[in-house]
């Protein structure tokens, strides 16, 4: 019997590991699995689901199903980084020790050296490989020097040396675009738009495949893989009230809340990065104004007038972020925080961050005339679903990569533009591990579990009434979600406002439970997740009360003393 397994599940040893794996590796001969199953299954389509499915199918000839939320495969969090991804910096002036010390720097200390080694070391080649060789992968066009031709190459916030590629400000979306043409012509690659993943199946402790939901049609089905299933859908951004994450189902916690009910370890969830530099405008969405304006001079005025920035730390605007992001939070809870790059030249502002000057036109602001009022926005997971550096968690045949993933990479803090590369090499690190002799002793027991697994009929669609009724409901609980974790889990938090957050949160959990059990919509599905990952980050958050990196925790007089609370200087 198939069962969605519960977060009351038991650990799995890993001191068993290799025991049941010898155990299939008799039983692998033995079985074979229905037509379809025999597959791959990329939950995501950012640049993690892209580099997975690609070197899984090109390089190990495996057939992949690649799921998504959205229309299209940019329908993702990966397409709307700005900044820039991590390459290597001149011959002399960069290497990957330099850039190991800045990831462990900008991490608080809490990082993991193997996983910060492997992203150091490996990032460049991953970038040649995936983003500069071409057919059958991609062919990025990045910004080069119009003189020589090389690839040019910027500074940002924390880093010793400038090592960043970009494509003006909208590098993701460039690269983005371009791995998703690589996925589309992939003949070993299909393509399921409009799947929402509700839950994970699991049995034995092996993942065999998922639950989903057309969110065109409003039918529900189960998809199974025997070669696994990697989770690559995303942070948790979104479930704040300020934040620099899309519209729509990305970033709403999904990958967490499916490992949660799932019994899937998470780790350092707490650690929620935001960003110092939201562009803010009442009544309208934050607009993330990127890392590289302040890599390019940019400055941090109070509505005085006054350059703050260094009087919390020697860097000034090039600190990490937490301390950058808590030097605005503080300065705004006086007056509007404004921006100010008004000293560089026009022009140059202009074709260096033309995305940016667009959006600021329909506002009516320049980036070459006006100071830009700014307010700290969630932004980034540093934490996520616990793996190692192959992308494994604690289920057999069920990986995680990307923002959904924690390895240990980013520790307390993430240092900026680390995000597109992570993408890059954990994501491919998972299509290795799946193609191993290991994994394949893994996907043969799943197989004997798919052959013998009767999948259920497919339910009707449902009533246009209900998912209208459904939707409405459920964003008004979204909206509670999002203020709940912005007033108690944001950039400062208390003991006693972790603690209303959790009850708050655990009865949006119950309600949209409930809602969501009458019949999944996309907004109930949506609401379900956001809620079970605020739990998760509150949780975590509460548990720790060391202030590090982007977990910044007071004493509150409702339930701490002094002698409770440690907090780390910067």
């Amino acid at each position: 019997m198939i069962r969605i397994i519960k977060p009351s599940t038991a650990k799995l040893q890993r001191s068993s590991r290799s025991r049941l794996l010898s155990c299939w590796k008799l039983r692998a001969a033995a079985f074979s699995t229905k037509n379809g199953d025999e597959r791959l299954l990329v939950i995501g389509s950012g640049v993690a689901g892209s580099a997975a499915a690609l070197i899984a199918a090109e390089n190990y000839k495996l057939p992949v199903s690649m799921l998504y939320a959205g229309a299209l495969p940019t329908d993702c969090n990966s397409y709307w980084a700005q900044g820039g991804i991590i390459y290597e910096g001149k011959e002399g002036d960069d290497s990957p020790e330099l850039l190991a010390a800045d990831i462990h720097r900008a991490g608080a200390g809490l990082c993991r050296d193997p996983a910060v080694q492997l992203v150091a070391r490996r990032g460049p080649e991953r970038v040649r490989e995936l983003l500069l060789k071409g057919h059958p992968f991609a062919q990025v066009p990045f910004d080069r020097n119009a003189e020589t031709g090389a690839l040019s190459l910027c500074l940002e916030a924390s880093h010793s040396a400038p090592r960043i590629l970009h494509q003006a400000d909208h590098t993701g979306r460039t690269i983005t675009q371009h791995l998703a043409q690589a996925v589309a012509q992939h003949p070993l690659i299909q393509q399921h738009s409009h799947t929402v993943v509700t839950d994970l199946i699991v049995e034995d402790n092996i993942c065999l495949g998922v639950n989903t939901l057309d969110r065109s049609t409003g039918m529900t089905q189960q998809m199974l893989g025997t070669h696994g299933t990697i989770l690559c859908a995303g942070g948790l951004g979104g479930i704040y009230q300020h934040s620099t994450n899309p519209p729509g189902f990305n970033a709403l916690g999904s990958s967490v809340a499916l490992a949660k009910r799932a019994g899937v370890i998470t780790q350092d969830l707490e650690f929620v990065q935001f960003h110092p530099t939201a562009l803010y405008i009442p009544k309208e969405a934050r607009f993330l104004l990127t890392e590289a304006l302040r890599g390019e001079g940019a400055i941090l005025r109070n509505s005085s007038g006054y350059a703050f920035a260094k009087d919390y730390h020697p860097d000034g605007e090039l600190a990490p972020r937490d301390v950058v992001a808590r030097a605005v939070f503080e300065e705004s809870q006086r007056g509007t925080v404004y921006l100010d790059i008004t000293h560089r030249d026009a022009t140059w502002l202009h074709q260096r961050f033309p995305s940016i000057q667009q959006h600021l036109q329909q506002h009516g602001l320049d980036l070459a005339k006006h100071q830009l009022p700014i307010t700290p926005a969630a932004h980034y997971t540093c934490g996520g679903v616990a793996t190692d550096l192959q992308g494994r968690t604690n289920v057999l045949n069920l990986y995680a990569a990307g923002e959904a993933a924690c390895t240990g990479l980013h520790g307390g803090n993430r240092l900026a533009s680390t995000s597109l590369l992570e993408g890059l090499v954990f994501g491919a690190a998972v299509a290795d591990h799946v193609g191993s002799e290991e994994a394949r002793a893994v996907a043969a027991s799943a197989a004997s579990n798919v052959l013998n697994y009767k999948v259920p009929n497919t339910a009707l669609p449902l009533e246009p009434n209900h998912i209208q009724n459904a939707g409405i409901a459920a964003l008004e609980l979204l909206q509670r979600v999002r203020s709940t974790m912005w007033d108690h889990v944001g950039v400062a938090r208390t003991p006693a406002g972790l603690e209303r957050a959790l009850e708050e949160l655990n009865d949006v959990t119950g309600e949209i439970g409930t809602l969501h059990s009458m019949g999944p919509t996309l907004e109930t599905a949506a609401v379900r997740d956001a809620a079970c990952a605020g739990a998760a980050v509150a949780h975590a958050a509460l548990q720790n009360r060391h202030s590090v990196g982007a977990h910044f925790i007071t004493v509150d007089a409702e339930s701490d003393t002094d002698d409770d609370v440690m907090v780390a200087s910067d």
